[in-house]
Formats: structure tokens, sequence, C-alpha cells
């Protein structure tokens, strides 16, 4: 069974020069990398039973990728520390590389996300698990957990490049399953009103902010950055998550990008920006009332009267738009200051992607 699957939509604008020009492929394994990998030469029907209950099931989902932010950010990270030298060949080769493991990663996380959530939706079609049942679309996601790791041996970083992958790899994925379990386990509804602002921050630092980090990790890898760089830039990348999630929080809430979905962080009482800037910027007698009005979701129209009367959706998006912008600037000022060659054309564009995710999502 054999598998190059490219992405059918591109929702961001294009972008030249950044390592991605032809899109992003998502590579799946080949019969020869399928018997590499088994450690035998399977038989045709080990084959097709590979394809229908794992290869299949994750094609049908990377084929619509979504808005591919990990995956560029790879490719920033590169180039801002790159200079405005031109990309080789094989610097492209190893971005397309990381730049898929990354999105693979991150499709893995949707498929668990959306069993544990009970979604029935993603990215405007049927969850995974709603059409293959859980038990298949588990075991796909766990797989893409795994996958990434050939994916990134197959780069021809060295030795110490690859050593450090490893390890800056677990300790996000151990990071993820630890926001995820934030994400299951606190009910936001039964918080006191002082503890859910912090709640939901380490959630999303721990979920979106890691994955995030450990992309602008990896361009920062391939570019031989010196440790201190690597930290600047996985510091950036988690930020920069951050600012994605709450900006994502706040789409929830409004149904933007997925109208099917909207109010599920409410109606589940899931660590939400929403659920933070509404505690910390309304007295204990009206935080009260909003918790009533989210617990009569899906009815909305007392949560909708509460959010216009304190301005809940113009503060939310203030507050991740200020998170936003200090990310870029610390990110600025921390290249400064440690005098490094970077490229503010690939800083430029990397800001321009930051401004569309705040129209995307919020």
């Amino acid at each position: 069974a054999s598998a190059v699957i490219a992405p059918r939509k591109k929702p961001f604008k294009e972008r030249q020069h950044t390592g991605d020009e032809d899109g992003l492929s998502y590579v799946l394994p080949d019969d020869r990398r399928l018997g590499k990998l088994l450690g035998f030469d399977a038989a045709p029907a080990v084959g097709n039973i590979l394809m229908n209950v794992l290869l299949r099931p994750v094609a049908d989902l990377t084929t619509n990728p979504g808005k591919r932010i990990r995956a560029q950010l790879v490719s920033f990270s590169y180039r801002l520390l790159n200079g405005d030298s031109p990309f080789s060949l094989a610097a492209a080769t190893r971005c397309r590389s990381c730049a898929e493991a990354i999105e693979l990663i991150h499709a893995g996380s949707l498929i668990v996300d959306d069993i544990e959530d009970g979604s029935p939706m993603r990215r405007g079609c049927p969850a995974l698990h709603t059409r293959y049942g859980m038990p298949i679309a588990l075991n796909a996601g766990n797989w893409l957990y795994f996958w990434p790791f050939q994916l990134f041996k197959e780069t021809g970083l060295g030795e110490d490049d690859l050593l450090l992958v490893y390890e800056r790899y677990h300790r996000t994925l151990l990071r993820a399953h630890f926001g995820q379990a934030l994400d299951l386990g606190a009910r936001v509804d039964t918080l006191t009103q002082d503890a859910v602002a912090e709640v939901c921050l380490a959630a999303m630092r721990l979920k979106t902010g890691a994955l995030m980090g450990f992309a602008a990790l990896l361009g920062a890898t391939l570019a031989d950055a010196s440790e201190r760089l690597l930290s600047t830039l996985d510091e950036f990348g988690r930020d920069l998550g951050v600012a994605l999630q709450m900006f994502d929080d706040l789409g929830n809430v409004i149904g933007k990008c997925e109208p099917s979905k909207r109010y599920e962080d409410l109606i589940l009482s899931r660590p939400s920006w929403v659920w933070a800037c509404a505690a910390q910027r309304s007295s204990p007698a009206d935080y009260r009332d909003f918790v009533a009005a989210a617990h009569r979701l899906p009815e909305a129209g007392d949560l909708q009267a509460w959010m216009e009367r304190h301005c809940l959706v113009q503060e939310t998006r203030q507050s991740a738009r200020a998170h936003l912008d200090r990310s870029f600037d610390n990110l600025k000022n921390r290249l400064s200051a440690e005098h490094v060659r970077w490229s503010a054309r690939a800083f430029d564009e990397l800001r321009a992607l930051g401004e569309e995710i705040a129209v995307a999502y919020g």
C-alpha cells in the first residue's frame, strides 16, 4: 500500500521561497518502507488490512489539512536564522520533511481530541471516529505520534541534531499530554473564579504552545542555531501557540471557523480563554451569571446578552492581540540582544502569519 497525499486546499495565501512552494505533502509508508518498518515482507492480505484500518483513515484526515500554521512555522524559523540566503535543495527537503512530521503529529492529536471531546465534526467533515469507529481512529491517532520519528530520521540530520530533535519531541509529547489531562480534568465551572485564568493558560501552554514551540525549534535546528537561539525560538513558538489558541477559543464562541462546534468549549466546561477573560474581568456575581448562562447552552440567548453587556468578545480579542504582539516584540528584542544575523524579511512574513492567525480565528 502506498500513499503520498497532498492537501486539497490552502486557506492561507501562497508565499514564495519558504521551502514549501509546492504545498505540504503528507507522506505515508509505501510497500518498501512498510516492509522495513514491519521487519518482514508482508503478504498482500496484511498490506490490504493495514491500508483499510490505518493508512486510509489517516489519509482521509490529512487530505484536508487546515491552515498548516505549524508547517509554515518550521520554514519561517529556518529562514529567520538563515539570513536572506536562498534555500538549497537539501535545506528545502529537510524543511519539508520536518513540516510534514509536525503536521502529522498535530493530525494525531486532533483525532484523539475529537474522540475525547465526543466531537462529531473536524474541518467541516465527519470526525474520523464517526466514520471508522473509535478503536480504529484511536489507533490511527496514536500511530501518528510515532510515525514522525521515522520522518525525522530520514531528514539526514547529523547524530547530535537528531538526538536533540528526539529529546525535544519526547518533551513536547509529554507536555501535550499534561495539557490534555488539564483539558479533560478541569471542569472550569467548578473552579474558584481566581483559579480559572491560571488553569486555562497552563492548558494552552502545554497543548498548543508545546507543539508550536517544537515547530519553531525544528526550523532553528535546521539552521544550525546555538542552544541559546534554540531556546529563543522555542519560547517564541510557545508564545505564538498560546496566542493562536486564544484566538481559536474566541472563534469557538463566535462560530467563525467551525460553526458546527460553536460553544463546544463552554458546553463541555473545558479550559478556554473566553472562560478566563470572563473570570478575570467580571465581579463574582456577574461571573456566576456567566456560568449559569453557559449551563443553559445550546440555548444561547442569555449568554449572548451577557457577552454583549460585558463586551466579552472585544475584551477577549484585545487580550489575545496583546499576547500576540508581545510574542513578536520579545522575539525581536531577544534576537537583537544576542547580536545574531537574522532576516528582517522573514520576520515580517512571520509577523504577517501572526496577523492571519488573528483574522482567521478571531
